[in-house]
């Protein structure tokens, strides 16, 4: 009898345990490098996401442990397509009679891709297509492989 008590005992505690551990365990969140040298630096923004989650009794956490990816995910949809750099983290909390409330709130700024110039465009082009004749000349294209690689980039 005492054994089986032992028994019953030590998988209440094992089980409690574990529901314990698995309550402390949050989401990892990865913050990407941003490319420098394709950000538009004189159009960046300011854009701000959080998220909350609340500890019940201290002891039982309610939507607390996903609160940083829930916050950079409404970081990034502030975003959209524009790259992400300087965030900041802060951390707060609210006392509630029966828990707390912890949020975080993730400010970052956000700068679009660069657009290139149809100038810019236009020399490359023809700078690509003077690279494609000296091969050719040079005998390192064919006709076929000079006319075909032409009109690729030209777009035809």
């Amino acid at each position: 009898m005492s054994s089986m008590r032992t028994i019953v005992i030590n998988t209440i505690c094992l089980v409690a345990l574990a529901i314990t551990g698995f309550g402390c365990i949050g989401t990892k969140v990865h913050f990407p490098d941003a490319p420098i040298e394709k950000l538009d630096l004189t159009r960046g923004r300011t854009i701000t996401g959080s998220a909350s989650g609340f500890q019940l009794l201290l002891l039982i956490p309610i939507g607390t442990n996903g609160r940083h990816a829930e916050a950079y995910a409404a970081l990034k949809q502030q975003a959209g397509n524009d790259f992400i750099t300087d965030i900041k983290i802060e951390e707060s909390w609210t006392w509630a009679y029966v828990g707390t409330v912890y949020t975080t709130t993730l400010t970052a700024t956000a700068y679009p891709e660069k657009t290139t110039s149809s100038a810019v465009q236009a020399q490359t082009l023809t700078e690509k297509l003077a690279e494609l004749k000296a091969l050719h000349y040079k005998g390192e294209l064919s006709d076929a492989e000079y006319e075909a690689a032409r009109k690729k980039a030209i777009g035809n």
